[in-house]
């Protein structure tokens, strides 16, 4: 990325919220054993009418550091649970949705309220909810852990995203029980390797050890699939399942393939 670009994505982020450029993709997550989909994680884009599509990879880290990416955040979380809303309207009333949270977010002391209101706008309870979390935010700084222990106690699904890449694992286990262990992109992809397998094998183990589930993101090959299959990944995510789909497309796919 250029210097150029970075200073173009710095001036157009800060207007992107108000100006409607952002937009949601859902990718599906599947049951390992039914082959069918259980949650979908709301993943979002910036289409900027100067600088076209901007990855998250290049926005967010920008984001992050103009101090705007909580505002990006809420609109990610409001957005996502109008739109699951909608999708309980038209009959799907069972459809869930994983949303990814930013530390900056997570420490705000209204957070919870922002989420508890979001899904109580739309209708919603809160089993139709997980929040992603990364493994790397500090959980004892601002409000993150009072709020992460308002949602659980709510009935929020707690996911912890990226696991065994950062290092606050034990952190986190010591302060509150998770709902789900997210399986890094890189260990599945590089699960030819032994030290690979070595770290999936240790990850699965420890989540089934306090009743967590896993998930492995970035599944693209069978051989992937039936590698985690067999060691006891519970569900997966990735293109050998879906890539992305946009909101219609994922209209069509629960049409198609929900329970």
């Amino acid at each position: 990325m250029t210097i150029n670009f970075k200073s173009e994505i710095c001036r157009h982020l800060r207007t992107a919220v108000d100006n409607e450029e952002f937009f949601l993709c859902y990718q599906p997550i599947i049951d390992s054993r039914t082959r069918k989909l259980v949650c979908s994680e709301a993943l979002i884009r910036w289409k900027n009418p100067v600088l076209g599509i901007v990855s998250p990879g290049e926005f967010i880290p920008v984001a992050e550091k103009l101090g705007n990416m909580e505002s990006i955040g809420n609109w990610v979380m409001e957005s996502a649970c109008e739109q699951l809303g909608r999708w309980h309207q038209t009959g799907y009333r069972e459809c869930s949705l994983s949303v990814n949270v930013s530390a900056l977010q997570l420490q705000h002391p209204d957070f919870a309220n922002v989420v508890l209101n979001s899904l109580s706008a739309n209708d919603l309870t809160s089993e139709h909810l997980m929040i992603e979390i990364t493994e790397n935010i500090r959980i004892d700084k601002g409000d993150a852990l009072d709020n992460l222990l308002k949602l659980r106690k709510e009935g929020i699904k707690i996911s912890i995203d990226d696991f065994g890449t950062g290092y606050n694992c034990m952190k986190y286990f010591q302060k509150f029980e998770c709902d789900f262990l997210k399986i890094d992109v890189d260990f599945v992809n590089g699960i030819k390797k032994g030290i690979n397998k070595i770290i999936i094998d240790t990850i699965i183990k420890l989540a089934h050890e306090i009743d967590a589930a896993v998930i492995a993101e970035g599944v693209e090959t069978r051989e992937q699939y039936e590698y985690l299959a067999d060691k006891g990944c519970d569900m997966f995510q990735g293109y050998y399942f879906s890539k992305p789909l946009s909101a219609g497309e994922m209209l069509d796919y629960l049409r198609e393939k929900l329970y």
